[in-house]
C-alpha cells in the first residue's frame, strides 16, 4: 500500500446484529490508525454511513437452518463467486468476515488461493463447539486469526487444531445499561405475589416465531388460569410488530410491545422472568439478571443432523459456566404446562431456584470480564496486521 493511500478492508456482514459489530469495529480502528479506512464488500445501511457501496443486499445471506439455506443454494453459490472475485479485484490490505460462515468462510477460501498474503479474519468463531468440530482445523489453512465473543472459545480452538484464536470480549459485557439494569435486577427483593412482571422474547426470525408462539400463548392463557396476574412485555423488531400483534390478540393479558432499544432495556429492568426463544438473547438476559427459560424446535431438516451436535447445552450461560442455569426445552418438549410452572417457580421467593440462576449470572459476569471493550481489543488486532503491510 502507498503511504496516504487508505486503507482497504474487505468486510462480509450479512446479520443486524453483524453489521453493528463491523460499524463498532470500523469506528474504533479509524481512532487508531493513522490513515482513512476504506471498506469493500456486503453489509448494510450502518456500513454504507462509513462508505461501503454493498455488492448486494447482505439479507440475502443473513438467513438460518438447513431447509432455507438449501432453497437458496444456487444463488447463494453465485453470490459467493461474486464476492470473492469482487474482493480480489480490488486487493485490500485485510479481509474481515463478520457473521454467515457458511457464507463467508467460502468467499474466504476462493480469496486466499488468489492472495495467498491477505490477512483474513473472522470476528466471531464458527460454533466449532457445538457442531461439526473439524471445520476448525480446516479453517486453519485459510484464515490468519479469529476475534472471539465467548471466553471458552480460544482452548476449544486450539485443541481442535484451528487458527490463532483471541477472546476479545462480548460487547453486551460493556453495555452500561445492562450492567445498570443487572445490578438493579440482582438486589431485587421479590415479594410474596401472584403477580408476574413476565418477558417474552419469541426471537428474531420468523421461523423461530412461527415454532414458538403459539406454546408461549398457552403457557400465557395456562398462567393466568392458574390465578397469576401478568404484566407481561414484549420487545420485537419493527419488521415483526404486525405479526407479533397477530399472534398475542388472543392473550388473556395484552403485552405492551415495544421495537427500540431504550423500551427494550426497560422491560429489562421491569421483569422478573423470562421466557424466550435459544439464542444469545439468553446472553443479554443473564449480563441483564433476569432468570430465565430457553425454549427451541428444530428445523425439520436440521432434525436429520441431531446427531452431529456436539454441545451438552445450547444456552451461552450454561456453556460458560459449564453447568446448568438455565432450563432449556426442546422439540416435544416445548409444553406450556411445563414453561408455566418453571416461570412460577422462578418468581416464588420462598424457593432457591431464583437464586441458584443469579449466582450463576454472576459468574458468568466474571469469566466473560473484560479491561477493554470488544471492539477497540479487535480493531487493536486488525491495526497490528495492517501496519505488517506497510
Amino acid at each position: 500500500m502507498t503511504e496516504g493511500q487508505p486503507y482497504k478492508i474487505g468486510i462480509v456482514a450479512g446479520e443486524e446484529s453483524g453489521q453493528l459489530l463491523a460499524s463498532e469495529l470500523i469506528d474504533a480502528l479509524n481512532g487508531i490508525v493513522d490513515q482513512p479506512v476504506k471498506l469493500i464488500g456486503v453489509g448494510g445501511e450502518r456500513l454504507e454511513s462509513m462508505g461501503l457501496k454493498s455488492i448486494f443486499d447482505p439479507a440475502e445471506i443473513a438467513i438460518t437452518g438447513v431447509s432455507a439455506v438449501i432453497k437458496t443454494l444456487p444463488k447463494l453459490i453465485a453470490r459467493i463467486k461474486q464476492t470473492a472475485d469482487a474482493i480480489i479485484k480490488e486487493k485490500p490490505d485485510c479481509l474481515l468476515l463478520i457473521d454467515s460462515p457458511d457464507f463467508s468462510l467460502r468467499v474466504a477460501k476462493k480469496v486466499k488461493a488468489t492472495l495467498p498474503d491477505l490477512p483474513i479474519v473472522k470476528y466471531v468463531a464458527p460454533t466449532v463447539w457445538a457442531w461439526r468440530p473439524e471445520r476448525a482445523a480446516k479453517m486453519a489453512s485459510y484464515i490468519n486469526e479469529i476475534l472471539a465473543i465467548l471466553p471458552f472459545e480460544p482452548e476449544v480452538m486450539q485443541k481442535l487444531g484451528g487458527p490463532k484464536t483471541h477472546y476479545v470480549g462480548h460487547r453486551l459485557i460493556s453495555d452500561v445499561a445492562l450492567k445498570n439494569v443487572w445490578e438493579h435486577n440482582y438486589n431485587k427483593v421479590m415479594p410474596e405475589s401472584d403477580t408476574i412482571n413476565l418477558l417474552v422474547l419469541p426471537g428474531s426470525r420468523s421461523g423461530e416465531i412461527n415454532a414458538l408462539m403459539d406454546e408461549f400463548g398457552k403457557t400465557v392463557h395456562l398462567l393466568h388460569e392458574r390465578g397469576n396476574k401478568l404484566n407481561i412485555c414484549l420487545p420485537t423488531l419493527p419488521r415483526l410488530e404486525t405479526r407479533i400483534r397477530q399472534y398475542t390478540a388472543s392473550w388473556p393479558v395484552s403485552p405492551t410491545i415495544t421495537t427500540d432499544r431504550a423500551s427494550q432495556i426497560d422491560a429489562y429492568r421491569r421483569s422478573d422472568v423470562a421466557l424466550a426463544a435459544s439464542g444469545t438473547v439468553t446472553l443479554e438476559l443473564a449480563l441483564a439478571g433476569i432468570p430465565a427459560i430457553s425454549c427451541y424446535r428444530v428445523d425439520p431438516i436440521m432434525r436429520l443432523a441431531k446427531s452431529l451436535i456436539t454441545t451438552w447445552s445450547a444456552a451461552l450461560p450454561n456453556i460458560i459456566v459449564d453447568r446448568p442455569i438455565i432450563k432449556e426445552f426442546y422439540e416435544e418438549f416445548v409444553r406450556a404446562g411445563v414453561l408455566a410452572r418453571s416461570i412460577e417457580e422462578l418468581v416464588n421467593p420462598k424457593l432457591f431456584a431464583r437464586q441458584y440462576v443469579l449466582e450463576g449470572y454472576s459468574e458468568v459476569r466474571k469469566k466473560m470480564a473484560i479491561e477493554k471493550g470488544a471492539s477497540q481489543h479487535s480493531a487493536e488486532i486488525i491495526a497490528k496486521l495492517l501496519s505488517k503491510k506497510n
